[in-house]
């Protein structure tokens, strides 16, 4: 599999020879024709080109696209609680339409201004829909936490919220809202991502705090959703699909505004 930017370059993606790249090959073949639904967000210096002020100006204009009115002082105030209501207006009104997808990618780039790591995101969006299946537990088995700039990578990506994050966004405290919003990971989308950078998915996180909560419900949550357990790794745990070895390349393409537009399968 290779990645064509709109230059022409082409990057080597590395899969590797597993049972889930396997099930991603078979996905990407059927798509092989078709051009990423790229946004100018998805490039990882998009968000260094411009200043939170103008993030918040772009969030509310995708806001009056979809009929939705931003409160901007609470916005620019980076109020949690706020920017939860505002994803729980996209959570009851999505309704497959891309428009209502950039009103929900804007929202999460406010919360993630200030900490975003250097990802590049490869995502087909909705025309990807028909190629979605149920995700088994089993690919996790070599899932790591640990990833490294060059590395090739699918992770969690539902409707809602990783527990931990539900409760770092301070979400209600009441079980049955966790549930709604909160969710293991049930299918596999035809979406990849690149690291630009080292990092591990568990540094710099109140972990014990998050663990004193999560005990009062990790029993009940994983009985609703039929898991025998969901440990703290399980929710940030990636699995590799392959490397870049020239990651520097993509790095350079990305930061002078070439972008990916399809994967091939030659």
């Amino acid at each position: 599999m290779k990645l064509i930017f709109s230059n022409n370059n082409s990057i080597d993606l590395g899969i590797q020879d597993t049972e889930l790249c396997n099930v991603y090959k078979k996905i990407y073949k059927n798509l092989s024709h078709a051009e990423l639904m790229f946004r100018e967000w998805d490039n990882p210096y998009y968000i260094d080109s411009i200043t939170y002020e103008q993030l918040v100006d772009r969030l509310e204009s995708y806001a009056q696209i979809v009929s939705v009115k931003i409160d901007k002082v609470r916005c620019l105030a980076r109020e949690k609680l706020y920017f939860n209501e505002i994803h729980k207006i996209y959570e009851l009104n999505y309704n497959g339409h891309s428009e209502w997808l950039d009103f929900h990618e804007h929202i999460h780039l406010c919360e993630h201004y200030y900490n975003r790591l250097k990802i590049l995101d490869i995502d087909y969006r909705e025309k990807a829909g028909m190629l979605e299946r149920p995700f088994d537990l089993a690919w996790l088995k070599d899932s790591t936490v640990e990833i490294k700039a060059g590395d090739v990578f699918v992770s969690w990506a539902e409707l809602g919220k990783i527990p931990y994050s539900y409760w770092s966004n301070n979400e209600p405290d009441d079980f049955n809202r966790l549930c709604q919003l909160s969710k293991p990971w049930l299918k596999l989308r035809p979406k990849i991502k690149i690291a630009l950078e080292d990092f591990n998915d568990l540094t710099n996180k109140p972990l014990e705090e998050f663990k004193a909560w999560w005990s009062k419900y990790e029993e009940d949550w994983c009985r609703h959703w039929d898991l025998k357990s969901w440990s703290v790794t399980d929710m940030f745990s990636n699995a590799i699909l392959g490397r870049i070895e020239d990651i520097n390349t993509v790095k350079s393409l990305l930061q002078n505004n070439i972008n990916p537009i399809r994967v091939s399968m030659l």
